[in-house]
Formats: C-alpha cells, structure tokens, sequence
C-alpha cells in the first residue's frame, strides 16, 4: 500500500523533509501545505532585496508550487492552512484559504515545520498600514514595493537583534535616514560586550541613529491609520514608516492542541530523529527547540540552517530511514554595513549560568600579512573551560575573513577540541588569505598560555 507523508510549511524545514522522503521512497505520496502563496524561498536575503543588493526577485524564489512538484514529485497546496490534527485517526484538517472550505487528509507519517511567527507588541496603533515585519517573503515585497512607491525618508526601526543591524544597511543603501530604538544599552543582546560596542560604533559611522533604552508606548497615526511618529518612554520620533524586528517565537500552537510535548521556549520537542511523543508526527525547524551541543539544555535558535538539516532528517525518518540530529552550538553571522559579526557557541554569561568555570581572552589580529593590500583587523573574543581546557564559544568581529575564521573555531567546538588541540590545526599561510599565524591559532596560543599560566 502506498504510503502517505504530509509535510506542513513550505519554507526551509518543509521542502527538505518532503524532497528527502521522496528520495528515500519515490513511491510515497508526499503532499505539502503552505498556507502563504510562495514556498523553498530565502528569508535570510529579504533584506537586501530590501536594499537593492539582491536585485531579482526570482533569485529569492527559486522553485514555484508548480516546479517543486515538476522536478521533484511532491504535490505542493499553496494556500493552505493546517487547523488540526487527529492523530488517533491519523487526519489532518486543513483549511483551504482561497475556498474557505476544510478537508481531512489521512496520513502514515506528518510532519511538521510550521516555522514561526512574530512577537506581538500591545501597543497602541500597532496596526496602522505603514508598520512592516520581515517574517515572510511577502513582508519584503510589501516593504520593498512602499519605498519604490512613496519614496520615505525617515524609518523607525524597532529592535537591535540581527534582523534590525540587515535593516538598518538596506535602509540607508535606499537613502533612508534611520532610528533603531532599542531597549538596552548597545545593539545586539546576547553578544559579548566587546562585540556590542563595536556593532554600536559601526552603526554610528554609518549615519544610524541608536536609541538607547527605548521602549515604545505609542505609534501616533493620522485619520487614514498612517503612522507618522513612534512615542517611547522618554520621546518622540517622526517618521514615514516603521519596521518592527522584535524577533520571533515557536508557531507551536496546532501541535499543542494535537497534545505533542513543547519545552521550556514553548518550541516543540523531539529526539534525535526529529520525532514527537505523539506515533507518527514529526517535527522540524523554527516550530522546535534544538538540544545545546555544548550545555546540553534546549535552545530556541530559529536559522534556516538547522531547520533544513532537521527537515532532512525528519523527512528521511518518516520515509523509513535512520537519521539523526545532534544537536548544534549556534553558529550565526550578520553584516553590518562595512564590519562581519559572528558568533558561535555559547557567551560568558550564559557559561556563568550554566555552572562552568572559565577564562576569557580578547585578541585582535589581521586577517592577512600586515602590508598586503585589503588587510583588516579582526577582534575575537572567547571563552574556555578551565577543567577540560575546550572551547565554549567565541565572537568574532572586523573587516573581510572573519566569519570565515568563526567557521573553524564553531568546527572545534562542536568536535569537543581542546585549545591545545587547536593550537595545533593545520591552517593555511597565504599572504592574500591569512598571515603566517592565522587569527584562530593566535587565539589558541593566548588561551593556552592562559590556561597554563593558572596550572
């Protein structure tokens, strides 16, 4: 009997779990449900599509509904809403949203890769027509479409996190003079404080106008609801329109109903084979929490990197294979305008939280012989376990190569490495790409002398 996997979410879990069943049994009926319009697109590059920097919309969404079932066999419904799961009769009610009619789909395997949703603010005027999200593809054309249209001049954007720092270079490549209103000292929370300072400084040079401390209370709008100031706690803003980039959490709703176990960041749980407690259901992505490679708790960490190597996983599983997901250490990187930020693994105050003793070393290097043409400097800030001596996590920060220096340090991490095993790494000496001793094995040294030092 020919076996049948529904897949629910079409943006980066989704797709991978569905192409990866049909490999695993090209006899399955493999149907996905999105309920936006567009699937297997790129979130990550919004913003500069936003900024001009991604000029082709086709390049952001490279398989429509109708090629991803072309070439790959997967029956692909746009449009589509998943309201509730029957698990004890194996049924998924969907709603579609252009009829407005529901229809039970009877399953062997479901899986799940819902993604997100953002935070709310319960704030007065929240839903006035110029306030943009960057949650969707459709959210970029909107805001994309606003500024090609209206030619602004003045955005508030409210959040410092990743998203905000794309958003404030998009918006100023566009000509448009920026305010991020954040609700702390520097840009960033989470990052080391060496790391925040310099994102701060970047900002700052780049014509940015950070508001420390800010938190909103009002977006004042005129008779057609068309924001024209945002009011915080100690001022007022104009503006011609808003971004809120507040950051998002777990679209875990429909799997609680279904009675599938949720963690403490209300993302859904699942074992190293990306099931749930409930036979038969899957899960995968930003709905899920990720197992911390390096203190062992569950993570909230919504990338698409673990979403479509979880959706894999996930898909293979449902399909009758044996994979795994270990885990992951968080490796992520923005830019932000002239300067590449990362970070991988865990920060100083979260190894405090977490009961580790520990050292922490700052080196600043460059990131090729001194002399030669397009060097730049990188800062590198990390943190060790004084027992073990391995590496707990890092931030890296500076000119052109320091991601990919972030890159081999989250590598070591996540391979339990010592700093004296790190010390020891064969790395490249090639005047155009690194210096005789590259950033990461001054690094080393440092925190091994250091830890030496307190033998």
């Amino acid at each position: 009997m020919k076996q049948t996997i529904l897949v629910v979410g079409g943006l980066a879990a989704g797709p991978s779990a569905a192409s990866k069943a049909k490999r695993i049994n090209p006899d399955a009926e493999v149907i996905l449900f999105e309920q936006g319009e567009h699937v297997s697109y790129g979130i990550c590059e919004v913003p500069y599509y936003i900024g001009g920097t991604v000029t082709e919309f086709d390049d952001l969404n490279p398989l429509d509904p109708a090629a991803l079932e072309r070439s790959r066999g997967i029956k692909v419904k746009v449009g589509h809403s998943a309201e509730q799961i029957l698990s004890t009769k194996k049924k998924l009610v969907v709603r579609d949203l252009n009829r407005d009619k529901l229809a039970e789909f009877t399953y062997d395997k479901l899986i799940l890769a819902v993604g997100s949703i953002s935070r709310q603010m319960t704030v007065e005027g929240k839903d006035a027509k110029n306030i943009f999200r960057v949650k969707s593809l459709a959210d970029g054309i909107a805001i994309k479409k606003f500024i090609d249209e209206k030619r602004p001049t003045r955005c508030v954007i409210v959040g410092g996190g990743y998203v905000g720092m794309e958003l404030c270079e998009a918006l100023v490549e566009r000509g448009i003079n920026v305010v991020l209103l954040h609700t702390d000292d520097y840009p960033m929370t989470g990052l080391e404080h060496e790391t925040r300072k310099a994102v701060h400084s970047e900002l700052v040079k780049n014509g940015v106008n950070f508001k420390q401390r800010q938190n909103v209370t009002r977006f004042v709008s005129d008779a057609d609801n068309t924001i024209h100031s945002v009011v915080t706690e100690t001022g007022s803003f104009e503006c011609d329109f808003v971004i809120l980039a507040v950051g998002v959490k777990p679209n875990s709703d429909l799997a609680s109903k279904a009675r599938i176990h949720l963690g403490q960041h209300h993302g859904i749980l699942t074992d190293e084979r990306q099931s749930t407690n409930i036979d038969s259901i899957f899960a995968a992505g930003d709905c899920c929490e990720v197992k911390n490679m390096i203190t062992g708790k569950w993570l909230y960490i919504p990338l698409a990197t673990y979403a479509s190597r979880q959706g894999r996983v996930a898909g293979e599983n449902a399909a009758g294979g044996r994979a795994v997901f270990k885990g992951a250490i968080r490796s992520i990187a923005v830019k932000v305008f002239g300067l590449e930020v990362a970070q991988v693994g865990i920060s100083s105050s979260e190894a405090q939280e977490n009961g580790f003793d520990f050292i922490k070393v700052q080196v600043t290097t460059d990131s090729k012989v001194a002399y030669f043409p397009g060097n730049a400097k990188i800062d590198i800030v990390a943190i060790a376990d004084k027992r073990s001596h391995r590496l707990l996590g890092a931030n890296i920060f500076g000119g052109p190569g320091s991601v990919l220096r972030a890159d081999v340090l989250g590598l070591a991490m996540q391979q339990k490495m010592t700093v004296e095993e790190l010390s020891q790494i064969d790395l490249i000496y090639s005047p155009p790409f690194s210096p005789l001793w590259d950033p990461v094995l001054i690094l080393a040294n440092q925190l091994k002398g250091k830890l030496s030092a307190r033998s």
